[in-house]
């Protein structure tokens, strides 16, 4: 959902009043009900807060425009309008920084966002959060190819290795590394007691789905008496209160996380607030490389058997009841990821 004028008009403001000051300004934040998205931006704005205490941070909102290459959109677009309004109150020595998430891929008009932003500020230090890249359309290929290379105030951080390797083959001239995403940042920072009973499914209903409903259900009824439940991380409801309440609705999915043997998931937040919950997940694809490839910033000699990956339904099948069927074990993710990336300023 886009930005309102009037919210707009307030980040304007917000702008001209530290005119004088040094800013981060955060770009293209969620406004949706993903907790996923929101718990990036939670970390997000800790990981500024806690890195940058001497700037102030301005949150400018969304530049979600519909991809289209007519005049029109370049020239009487909204969004177009807003970044020429940003253009008068943004100096050059402000930090710009992108919102993390899986804005690099045809169908999500999260990198048109960011093509405007180098366009209008060329000159900013911009750093984009790590993002997942699986782009395919050549247009759409070439088009990207072309507006994010030789850009040497971008960084671009890449949360997995097959998108660091598409980013490095697509762009030149501009910084890019390998680096988790920044809701790890909270694994082995938080530690439960509860009773953990049953298998918990936490699963997207949308294109990105690799398997149907019927294999789910199949499965679901050969785990037998076993307890569980369904979730998803993108709930329903008021945005405006979602998101004014977006820490506590994040916890709580944690906190019931924990509750669980189990977690069987095909979200990559899903993974990593299993992770935060210090609960066994078992990971099974969607229709792309991110979890598949993501499941590797848990590697077996820090983790154990507490991040896996099923290439099949068959195998996380046999990888539950293994996980149900062991003499109850408390588990202490710990802070490695953590330790080794976010609790360092990055240079850009």
């Amino acid at each position: 959902m886009k930005q309102s004028l009037g919210e707009f008009f307030n980040v304007l403001l917000s702008l001209f009043k530290t005119l004088f000051k040094k800013r981060v300004i955060l770009l293209v934040e969620p406004h949706h009900p993903n907790l996923g998205d929101l718990a990036q931006l939670m970390c997000t704005r800790e990981w500024i807060r806690t890195n940058f205490p001497k700037f102030k941070l301005i949150e400018v909102g969304q530049f979600f425009a519909p991809f289209d290459n007519s005049i029109k959109a370049h020239f009487l677009n909204f969004d177009v309008f807003k970044l020429l309004s940003l253009k008068m109150f943004v100096r050059k020595d402000d930090l710009l920084i992108g919102h993390s998430g899986y804005f690099f891929v045809d169908h999500h008009t999260g990198w048109f966002a960011y093509e405007l932003i180098l366009k209008y500020f060329p000159n900013n230090c911009f750093l984009i959060l790590p993002q997942t890249i699986n782009f395919y359309d050549p247009f759409v290929v070439k088009r990207v190819k072309n507006s994010f290379s030789n850009h040497p105030n971008l960084t671009l951080l890449c949360r997995d290795e097959v998108s660091y390797q598409k980013a490095t083959e697509l762009f030149s001239g501009i910084k890019i590394s390998l680096y988790p995403d920044i809701v790890t940042s909270l694994i082995g920072c938080y530690h439960f007691n509860n009773k953990r009973e049953g298998v918990l499914f936490c699963l997207r209903d949308d294109t990105e789905s690799y398997y149907r409903d019927d294999e789910i259900n199949a499965f679901i009824s050969k785990l037998g008496s076993v307890k569980i439940e369904r979730v998803d991380t993108t709930l329903k409801g008021p945005r405006n209160q979602i998101e004014k309440n977006s820490r506590q609705l994040i916890f709580e999915m944690i906190e019931m996380m924990s509750t669980f043997q189990v977690v069987i998931t095909d979200r990559y937040h899903g993974t990593i607030f299993s992770a935060i919950a210090s609960t066994p997940v078992i990971v099974i694809s969607s229709n792309d490389h991110k979890l598949s490839s993501g499941v590797n910033w848990f590697p077996k000699e820090i983790f154990g058997d507490m991040v896996q990956f099923a290439e099949n339904l068959d195998q996380a099948l046999k990888m539950t009841k293994d996980i149900c069927g062991t003499a109850k074990k408390e588990y202490n993710n710990p802070p490695y990821l953590r330790g080794i990336y976010w609790e360092k300023a990055l240079k850009f």
